[in-house]
């Protein structure tokens, strides 16, 4: 549908998520959860809303499933352009080794598969995909993204096994250093309220907590 892109994904406990590309309406909702509701079964959730995004699917009957943390990084301070040591461009043959990485990481609902992976790759006009390696094995990787002068540190993973090690904060500071490079003015990531670790981690390199909360929200009527 038009100014909409619907998401399945198997194992997951939703039928589908709607990712909206512009602010719909109480009506464009409707008719968007009609539609999805023809050709999948189970919840329908959105992907994570500002605000005044959030508007038109509350008008429709959506109630709030979760809370996320929006957090704001001014890329004023990032003066080390040398590439780390233990990373390096994701590859095709490192997929099946990140998404287990993935589903260690992340409950089910907010598990990637091949296509959202992909798909997330996709969210923005340039993308820069990192693994984070040991001994050559992959134990981490990022998926940054740019739009105009905006980044989105759009994903990161960390194998539980070396957690503490410094591997996640490799990874974000290598993604701020890229943008940065990129010409962007700021990057923003998002992660859920519950979730201090990440948190801490994203505030110790210098991201800002917003004051705004990102919400997913769902339509299980």
């Amino acid at each position: 549908m038009r100014g909409v892109r619907i998401v399945t994904k198997a194992n997951t406990p939703f039928g589908a998520q709607i990712v909206p590309y512009r602010r719909l309406g109480v009506r464009d909702v409707q008719r968007v959860v009609d539609y999805v509701r023809s050709r999948v079964a189970g919840p329908i959730v959105t992907s994570a809303l500002t605000t005044i995004e959030q508007d038109g699917f509350r008008e429709a009957g959506f109630t709030e499933r979760e809370a996320l943390h929006l957090l704001r990084h001014p890329l004023l301070d990032i003066h080390d352009h040398r590439e780390p040591a233990g990373l390096r461009s994701g590859r095709r043959s490192d997929l099946s080794r990140v998404l287990e990485i993935d589903e260690v990481s992340f409950d089910s609902f907010w598990r990637l598969d091949r296509d959202s992976f992909n798909s997330a790759r996709r969210a923005t006009p340039v993308n820069y995909y990192r693994v984070a390696t040991i001994e050559r094995v992959v134990v981490g990787y990022a998926i940054t993204g740019r739009a105009g002068r905006s980044a989105f540190l759009q994903r990161l993973g960390v194998d539980p096994s070396v957690r503490g090690r410094g591997v996640g904060t490799q990874l974000v500071s290598d993604s701020l250093r890229w943008a940065r490079g990129e010409g962007c003015a700021s990057m923003l990531v998002n992660t859920q309220v519950v979730n201090e670790d990440a948190r801490r981690l994203y505030q110790r390199v210098g991201f800002v907590l917003d004051r705004e909360q990102l919400k997913v929200l769902e339509w299980a009527q």
